[in-house]
């Protein structure tokens, strides 16, 4: 009888013990959103643009980002680093962002194919964050290496060219009634044996780009990382030709580097005209979801 009343004690404590545990690993879990923008109207697969330049109507074929080196701040001072949670569009220092509409199309039953949510498990306040500050891009240590042998996201084919010049830091695709339109940012110049061997030295254009945005006071308390699609084509036609794969030589996409080169003196620019800007808002649903 004592021996049983001891084995249920022990249940009992080892019970409380995971409970204990699961409840104080899960406090930590924290999230940023993500939501597209064309200028404050949100976009997704059933929403269109109109080109500012062209009156011609636009929708997403698909719109995929990698953001890399995320940090935070409450005091603008001390940055402390993301501690990414590791899922099928994060590994420990990379998150690839997105919407792929065409897949979506293919299946008849999917709501959506593509990840607006940053998760993390730092034990911070995000209601009192000052700034954040991160990478558009894969870093160059993991940029070139054989997708196949990499963990998700970097073993996606769609975002990768070879291994010379690396991943595709950001797939924007578009279409109107009858003309497509790409960008496709990511590194050249980048030399090494032959396209199917990385560099061993970084490339000449990087064409990653480092952005240091300051948290906007909103409505609310939870953080938002937007992406406004009317700012990264600013000045940009968009028809066939002016398409880019970040040739250095094309108008276009001298265009959107400059577009996504804010100058990061100007805090006041950088939380209005920047590409990316970071805002509290009152509740956003909006998250991860896969096949």
């Amino acid at each position: 009888m004592l021996a049983k009343n001891i084995a249920v004690v022990i249940f009992i404590l080892i019970t409380f013990y995971l409970t204990y545990s699961m409840l104080s690993a899960k406090k930590t879990e924290q999230e940023i959103s993500v939501q597209l923008l064309w200028h404050d109207k949100e976009l997704d697969c059933e929403s269109t643009f109109m080109s500012e330049d062209i009156e011609k109507v636009w929708f997403i074929e698909q719109f995929m980002f990698f953001l890399s080196n995320v940090e935070i701040t409450t005091d603008n001072l001390n940055w402390q680093r993301l501690k990414l949670m590791k899922t099928q569009y994060q590994n420990a220092d990379t998150v690839l962002l997105g919407i792929n509409c065409q897949e979506r199309k293919q299946q008849l039953n999917a709501t959506a194919l593509g990840n607006w949510l940053i998760g993390f498990d730092n034990d911070i306040n995000l209601s009192k964050l000052t700034a954040v500050r991160f990478t558009l891009g894969v870093p160059f240590a993991s940029n070139h290496l054989n997708p196949i042998s990499q963990d998700s996201p970097l073993n996606l084919p769609s975002m990768f060219w070879v291994w010379q010049t690396g991943h595709k830091f950001m797939r924007a695709e578009f279409s109107s009634l009858n003309e497509q339109w790409l960008f496709h940012l990511g590194s050249t110049g980048c030399k090494s044996s032959s396209v199917m061997r990385g560099p061993k030295s970084p490339c000449l254009y990087p064409n990653s780009v480092n952005f240091e945005l300051p948290v906007v006071e909103g409505e609310g308390k939870q953080l938002v990382l937007n992406v406004n699609l009317a700012q990264l084509l600013k000045k940009v036609v968009l028809t066939q030709a002016s398409s880019c794969q970040s040739e250095q030589d094309s108008a276009s996409c001298q265009q959107l580097f400059s577009n996504l080169f804010v100058d990061e003196e100007s805090t006041e620019k950088l939380a209005i005209d920047s590409v990316f800007n970071a805002v509290k808002v009152k509740n956003l649903s909006k998250g991860a979801e896969v096949e």
